[in-house]
Parts: structure tokens; C-alpha cells; sequence
């Protein structure tokens, strides 16, 4: 631990992934080589059993800034002026309380919780209006050219290069996905051929260290978010990271052929039906090489910490919103309705030497968590409504681990047709607990499912009906009742 006693208000440094599987990290034994982000882990505290509150964005995102479950908070949906409700000046969250007891606060890159402006963040860089609107004048160029040469990533016009592996395939398809709304996401991914100081990722990265060295001078702690886009789609990515893998000798997930068949028509899996292996190692290397740039830049934003002399005192928080099935199960990205480890799992680092001795946690932790931890190293009152755990005293040894919440939740909601944040009585919904080595998964109809994750880590065989898992199974049913029932959800049943 760093010498010196901790200050009473810290900085927060939040660094947040877009989809990114832990798995392919290697502070968590994955395939790319993360040196950056593995300091962080080797400094600080490696979380194994994190998980989101929902396996997409804008669900899990306002349960790290609220601290509550998504059926509590009511997005459920990504948000989106015409769909679904966001965030907005009247909602509690860290940053909002932070930045009235006096912290500055900031944030850079993917937001996804679309509402009104919010005075606690003066100068955000969002991706779809502020970077967006940067590159009106080179996504324009690019619209003019050969349709065949560019992806239109929600207005964003991207040029690419598309391997002649893919291609093949691509071509073999005819018109299969011709209707599909996002399949030039997927068939067009490739080489991506901007210079390298316009990507996204980079920008933010960029607005990160200055607000960083501008800082420096003041005697406010702050709450800076840095949050990337990659490694979700768009699955494209520049020179010298494209060439940094080689798809031949990438190794394939071992469970890539077990397959549900309540997943079998989705669109996670129909990409792999669709495009087979060469498809699948193209995504993988997109995949692994955006990580890496992710790493780099993550390098920069330590390296510029470090020049202002306050790292130390630095609370430095690296996750994710969710993951990516990268190849499991025959599947990738993250539309399925499954709740599969390689989406629901996220990676989670905090780095705080003043407070924690570097160390590998097995608490379960989610979303939810964030809020309470953030606010009590902050030297902040935690809210009531706050649903999540705060970690700090089962981090510190105040309190004995065996104490802390022994589960994780996530749940894939039907959101309210009016696109308002509140769940209706007789909603659908799916919900799974984590913990203790198990995962057990209710569905609106069909099978449940139960997986022994201590001997079963790949979720290969579901053992809901086998005689000897009845105890496990009531017993995790009952938490997830009892959880319900604790936080909110308006129905006595599923």
C-alpha cells in the first residue's frame, strides 16, 4: 500500500469498456496482451465474479451511476429519444452528488443514457453528437464514395477493407440477410482506413489527458470518466492493430459448438451460421486488436496520472458494461437472450494503493456496486435507494468477506410500451442469480436452466432436471424471490 494517509475526498479516475469480454484480457488469461490495464490489476484489486445487471448498455450503465437494478430505475432498453426514457438532472447519481459536495466532474466517450443535458458534466464528448458532429465533414467525404467501400454505423460513414476470407462468404450469402437491419455491421467489418488520431476511442483518450493535465493545478478532488466504444461494434479497426493477429492461429472458444436451441434463431448465433469459421476468426481479430488499442490508450491516460503526480491519490476504476460471446457457444456480440458468462461476466480493476493492498477478490459483485463504493471512499453519504453493496470494509479486512451479498443479479426486461421508465405488473421478464458456484436462470416460458460453474465453467450442460441439483435449484430460486421482492419488482411472479 502507498505510504501516507488516504486524502478525505480522492479522485476517481472511471475508465469503462463497451462490451468487452474479460476473458480476452491477460490479467484474466486471455489471448491479448494488455500490459496497461494488467498494471492496474497487479496494483490493485482483480475482481473474478463481476457481472452486469443487464447484457447490454444502457440497462447496466444506469446501474453503475444509480446503484439500482434496472426494474428499479426503469431503463430497460437502450435508451433513445423515441424508445426509451434516460438519465436525466433529476436522477440521483454519483456524479450528481459528487459534484454538489464539491468534486469536478467530467466525462468523454459513450453515454447511452440519452436524456436532458446535465450540468454536473459541462463538457461531455458523446459519440453520437459531439464526435459525430467532429467528423461531419470526413463521414461526408466518405458517403460519396462506392457503397460497397463503407459502413453506415449510425451515421457514422466508415471506409473498410474487407478480408477476401469474409468476403467469400459475404458473397455466399446472396441475399440470405437482405432484410437484416444490422448485417452491414457485421459483413462489412475489416480494416478500417481512417488515420488512427480519428477514431473515437482515440479522441476520448485525447480529452482524458488533457482534462487530466488541466487539473493538476487544483485544489478540488474530481470524478473523470473515460468511456470507450470498443470493443463493440463497429467491428472495424485501423492499421498497425489490424495486422496485430493473425485469424489462422487465433484459438476457437472450446464450447463454440454446444449449443441451446432456445438460442438457435438468434442473431448472435445467425452471424456464425451465416459466415461459419473464417467469419468467426475475422471477428475475433478485429476483436482482440481493438482491445489492444483500448490498452494503449489506457497506457496514455496512466502515463499522463503519473505526470501530475497524483496517482496515489487517485481512486483508478477500469470495467465494463457487459461482454461479448466472442465465438462461445457458436455465437458473437451480444444479441441473445442468453445470460451466458462471456456476457454477463465483466472485467473489474480498482487500483486505490492509500486504501487497498493489491489483491485477487472473489466477492460477488454487479452493477450496482459501484455507487455505494465510489461514495464511501469518497467520504459521501450513501443514498437509501442505493440497492447495491458497498466493498470497501470486505476490501480493507474491516469485515469478513463470508458477510458480504453472496449472489449477483441480472434480468432482461420488457420495456414499457410508452418508452417510460417504470415496469408495469405482468411484465415479462427473465432473470439469473450467481453465486456459489452456480447459476440458475428463469425464463417467462420455457426450460430453466441451472449451471455448475465449478466444475461446468463453460456452461455445457444444464442440469435445472437432474435429481440431484432439486436442492440447489429451490435454493437459488429462493434468493432470486427474495431478491425481487427486495428491490422493487412489481409482481408477486415472473
Amino acid at each position: 500500500m502507498a505510504s501516507g494517509p488516504a486524502p478525505k475526498h480522492p479522485n476517481i479516475l472511471f475508465i469503462m469498456c463497451d462490451q468487452l469480454n474479460a476473458n480476452a484480457l491477460s490479467c484474466y488469461g486471455g489471448p491479448v496482451d494488455t500490459p496497461n490495464i494488467d498494471r492496474i490489476a497487479q496494483q490493485g484489486v482483480r475482481f473474478t465474479q463481476a457481472t452486469c445487471t443487464t447484457p447490454y448498455c444502457s440497462p447496466t450503465r444506469a446501474s453503475i451511476v444509480t446503484g439500482v437494478y434496472p426494474h428499479a430505475h426503469g431503463i430497460v432498453l437502450n435508451a433513445s429519444p423515441r424508445k426509451q426514457q434516460g438519465i436525466g438532472p433529476e436522477d440521483t447519481t454519483t456524479e450528481k452528488l459528487l459534484n454538489e459536495a464539491g468534486y469536478i466532474t467530467h466525462h468523454y466517450g459513450k453515454w447511452h443514457l440519452e436524456g436532458d443535458s446535465l450540468p454536473y458534466y459541462p463538457d461531455m464528448f458523446r459519440s453520437n453528437v459531439e464526435y459525430k458532429t467532429k467528423m461531419t465533414s470526413v463521414f461526408s467525404e466518405v458517403s460519396r464514395r462506392d457503397k460497397a467501400t463503407w459502413m453506415n454505423w449510425y451515421g457514422w460513414a466508415l471506409p473498410v477493407e474487407i478480408s477476401p476470407a469474409l468476403q467469400a462468404k459475404v458473397d455466399a450469402l446472396g441475399d440470405r440477410w437482405k432484410d437484416r437491419r444490422l448485417a452491414e455491421f457485421i459483413t462489412k467489418m475489416g480494416r478500417l482506413r481512417l488515420p488512427l488520431e480519428q477514431c473515437l476511442d482515440v479522441q476520448v483518450a485525447d480529452l482524458t489527458c488533457q482534462r487530466l493535465k488541466q487539473l493538476n493545478g487544483s485544489k478540488s478532488p474530481f470524478m473523470v470518466t473515460c468511456s470507450f466504444v470498443w470493443p463493440h461494434d463497429p467491428n472495424v479497426v485501423p492499421s498497425p492493430y489490424y495486422e496485430a493477429f493473425d485469424p489462422d492461429e487465433i484459438k476457437l472458444p472450446d464450447n463454440r459448438h454446444v449449443r441451446e436451441a432456445r438460442f438457435e434463431k438468434e442473431w448472435s448465433r445467425e452471424i456464425i451460421k451465416g459466415l461459419g469459421e473464417p467469419g468467426m476468426r475475422e471477428f475475433l481479430r478485429i476483436y482482440y486488436a481493438m482491445v489492444k488499442l483500448i490498452d494503449d490508450q489506457v497506457g496514455r491516460i496512466l502515463k499522463t496520472l503519473k505526470e501530475t503526480g497524483k496517482t496515489d491519490d487517485t481512486i483508478i476504476v477500469f470495467t465494463s458494461d457487459h461482454g461479448d460471446m466472442m465465438g462461445g457457444h457458436g455465437m458473437v456480440w451480444k444479441s441473445t437472450t442468453a445470460f451466458y458468462d462471456e456476457v454477463v461476466r465483466v472485467p473489474l480493476l480498482i487500483r486505490y494503493p492509500r486504501k487497498f493492498k493489491a489483491q485477487v477478490s472473489e466477492l460477488p459483485v454487479d452493477s450496482t456496486d459501484f455507487m455505494p463504493t465510489l461514495l464511501e471512499l469518497a467520504g459521501h453519504p450513501i443514498p437509501k435507494q442505493a440497492q447495491g453493496q458497498n466493498l470497501v470494509p470486505f476490501l480493507t479486512g474491516e469485515r469478513d468477506t463470508a458477510t458480504a451479498r453472496q449472489y449477483t443479479f441480472s434480468e432482461r426486461v420488457r420495456p414499457n410500451p410508452r418508452g417510460l421508465r417504470k415496469v408495469m405488473p405482468g411484465t415479462r421478464a427473465a432473470f439469473m442469480i450467481r453465486g456459489k458456484g452456480c447459476k440458475f436462470i428463469r425464463y417467462h416460458e420455457g426450460p430453466q436452466y441451472l449451471y455448475n460453474l465449478d466444475k461446468d465453467p463453460a456452461e455445457t450442460n444444464n442440469v435445472a432436471n437432474e435429481p440431484k441439483y432439486r436442492s440447489h435449484r429451490k435454493e437459488l430460486a429462493a434468493e432470486m424471490d427474495n431478491w425481487l421482492k427486495r428491490t422493487g419488482w412489481p409482481n408477486n411472479r415472473l
